[in-house]
């Protein structure tokens, strides 16, 4: 059977816990921290080229430190690394408790794209198998949007792209 989208494992922050079906349909994944890395206020340019740079890389500083401070008031700090199988459509993941079939799960993970960004994600659990001391979990994605969706997919290309470089030597 060929899989629809590209999978990858990797060590990322991530953390899941269960989501009451009710309150599912209020939620969407969404990303924290999500920021132009040199947003700023349009002001009028200055006639010192210098200082209109230096204001730009403060306000490009600034932007970092409240995109951490935000991530880090939101537990994303907190995150255990867990070795994933990750895709554009759901997850696979070791859980040393099981999951029903059906169960919706809010999962938190932190991807590294141009910054580190926190993103909740929700999904339903397809499977759980027993596997020694731990399950296995699948779950599928749900009410993920179109940005979310693309970032996922640029995550794992970029992480497919690091592995045919190590392969190759380059």
């Amino acid at each position: 059977m060929e899989r629809e989208a590209v999978r990858i494992d990797v060590v990322i922050p991530f953390g899941v816990a269960p989501v009451a079906d009710k309150d599912l349909q209020d939620k969407e994944a969404r990303i924290v921290g999500d920021m132009p890395l040199f947003s700023y206020i349009p002001l009028k340019d200055t006639l010192d080229e210098a200082l209109n740079n230096w204001l730009k890389l403060i306000n490009a500083k600034l932007d970092y430190l409240i995109n951490l401070l935000t991530k880090e008031k939101e537990g994303f700090n907190e995150l255990p690394l867990k070795k994933v199988n990750l895709s554009e459509k759901g997850v696979r993941f070791l859980s040393s408790e099981p999951f029903e079939i059906g169960t919706p799960l809010e999962v938190k993970l932190v991807l590294e794209l141009y910054q580190p960004l926190g993103f909740y994600l929700y999904g339903r659990v397809v499977r759980c198998e027993k596997r020694e001391e731990y399950y296995e979990v699948a779950l599928e994605w749900l009410h993920l949007t179109p940005d979310i969706r693309e970032k996922l997919s640029f995550f794992i290309l970029q992480k497919e792209r690091e592995l045919i470089r190590e392969k190759k030597g380059f």
